[in-house]
């Protein structure tokens, strides 16, 4: 977990009452909470937990014991370690959160909680990687974008004894860690979330005749250079019996190199791109990203179509009824764009579509759209500036966010299916489009123009 060679351990000693606070907090824990550490009123610093294990001879050795002989035997090994540079008064935080103040006791709250009070305290920072120590062994090959996608594409699969097909699991479980990654989660899964997430993805989208087994998958990608398990005694053997799983909890996932690269867009696209292409081209890809949590990826602004939020089938037909239209109470979350940058890019261009030069008037008023080239959803994560915009009317606001046209490297407007050209995209010399997003947006189509569907 630490690749630097420090251990980053916090511990707590045990309590015995059953259901106070403190006992709450060390039996719902997660990998992945975060936690706040507390002193002399004040919050000062905030870390994520990577691995939860209880080890008395660890603690001994760490930290030793305190007057009543009890040692901090519930240990969390922990990451994003950021130390506030002002410590923040605790009282309003810890009001927000429904706990007494001051604090006593090691407390657990809700997310829902957690969330109505983050405001209260520093953004998060994008968190350097620790430096190594001065003196370490020569390290191999600093992990490359291409030698990533170099490693997605020669994974070491078994071949099915009758099809001969290249079995599914590793491609999957690599899928499944992709989308951990895009939606901000910890790289290392405990064992039990990757065997209770991972599985039904391998039996609906494995091969018809493979048996379900995740601990493959869990064990033998480390032979890919892309993943690590930790918890797991060397001397194990080739492959673990699934029983060593279930009690010891080993926690695994991406490297921390790989991680890092997958957080760029542009790499995270094309891995998923690889993984599909090279293993996975006779499924329902579509079917599949929606499952495993990417289904940003079918359109170029990552959000879903209306009709795909569960709401269609049934509801639909009871809305036909005679009468009144119904209502459907809902609750959303949206992106909060910037108003002054959209209306900018519309003026530059006067309004007028950049692919048909159409201006259109819509109640007296000019009326245009601005649309993101690399969008700002989930999982392209996009920047909201000028240099990733363009001004268009509704048809080709549709047709640009629905993949079905893109920007070449030569500027013509091209059809993904076919690809006609609508002729070149008009651009003004004091409006500067970032290349490396039509770069995104073109990659992003020719992935839908081959997934199969």
């Amino acid at each position: 977990m630490y690749p630097d060679g420090i251990a980053r351990l916090w511990g707590s000693t045990p309590t015995t009452q059953a259901n106070n606070e403190k006992a709450r907090a060390l039996r719902n824990r997660r990998v992945g909470d975060d936690v706040l550490f507390y002193a002399e009123n004040h919050f000062i610093a905030r870390a994520r937990i990577l691995h939860l294990f209880n080890s008395r001879s660890v603690a001994q050795k760490v930290w030793g014991s305190n007057e009543d002989q009890a040692t901090w035997e519930h240990i969390m090994a922990l990451g994003e370690i950021e130390e506030f540079p002002t410590p923040v008064l605790a009282a309003p935080v810890l009001r927000q959160l429904d706990v007494p103040v001051p604090l006593r006791s090691l407390t657990l709250r809700s997310a829902e909680k957690y969330r109505g009070m983050v405001q209260l305290l520093p953004r998060k920072r994008q968190l350097a990687p620790p430096r190594p120590p001065a003196q370490r062994p020569a390290k191999s090959p600093e992990l490359t974008a291409t030698g990533l996608l170099d490693r997605i594409g020669s994974l070491n699969t078994h071949r099915h004894s009758e099809s001969k097909a290249p079995s599914r699991h590793q491609p999957l479980a690599l899928l499944w860690a992709v989308s951990r990654i895009a939606a901000g989660k910890p790289r290392l899964a405990p064992w039990s979330c990757f065997r209770d997430e991972v599985s039904p993805l391998l039996t609906q989208f494995g091969l018809p005749s493979s048996k379900v087994t995740p601990e493959y998958p869990f064990w033998h990608l480390q032979r890919s250079g892309l993943w690590e398990v930790h918890g797991i005694r060397s001397d194990a053997g080739a492959m673990p019996q699934v029983g060593i799983f279930n009690s010891v909890q080993p926690v695994a996932g991406l490297t921390h190199a790989s991680a890092e690269l997958l957080k760029d867009p542009l790499t995270r696209l094309e891995a998923v791109a690889k993984l599909c292409s090279t293993y996975l081209d006779d499924v329902d890809q579509r079917e599949l990203l929606s499952q495993v949590g990417l289904a940003g990826y079918t359109s170029a602004d990552g959000l879903l179509d209306d009709d795909e939020d569960g709401h269609g089938g049934k509801s639909a037909a009871a809305e036909q009824a005679t009468g009144p239209t119904a209502r459907r109470e809902s609750t959303s979350s949206r992106l909060v764009r910037n108003a002054a940058i959209a209306n900018q890019v519309k003026e530059l261009y006067g309004h007028a579509c950049q692919v048909c030069e159409t201006r259109l008037q819509y109640k007296r008023r000019p009326y245009s759209e601005a649309a993101h080239i690399r969008g700002l959803g989930t999982p392209h994560d996009g920047p909201d500036e000028l240099s990733n915009l363009l001004c268009l009317c509704p048809n080709h606001h549709v047709l640009f966010d629905g993949l079905e046209i893109y920007i070449d490297v030569d500027g013509f407007v091209r059809h993904t299916h076919g690809g006609d050209s609508l002729g070149r995209l008009h651009r003004r010399t004091d409006h500067q489009i970032n290349e490396e997003y039509l770069h995104y947006h073109r990659a992003l189509c020719e992935f839908n123009r081959t997934a199969q569907q």
